[in-house]
């Protein structure tokens, strides 16, 4: 395996990579990620920029393991 420096940039363009190849929902995504490297899922939080928090949150959301934000009616 290639070692490679990891930013929140390069972190985001991966996870979005697997998202879209291995169609995983991005909390598999990361967690792949971790198990692919041998990292623990807390070695790579400082690298979750906003952009993949937001939809971390989503899927979480989505699948009912935390309550969904309160939305505004249109």
């Amino acid at each position: 395996m290639e070692f490679i420096k990891l930013t929140p940039d390069k972190f985001a363009v991966e996870i979005e990579t697997i998202v879209r190849h291995r169609k995983l929902n991005y909390i598999d995504a990361v967690t792949f990620f971790c198990s692919a490297r041998g990292l623990d899922v807390l070695d790579v939080t400082p690298f979750i920029n906003s952009v993949i928090k937001y939809k971390i949150r989503l899927d979480a959301e989505r699948l009912n393991l935390i309550k969904a934000t309160s939305k505004l009616p249109i």
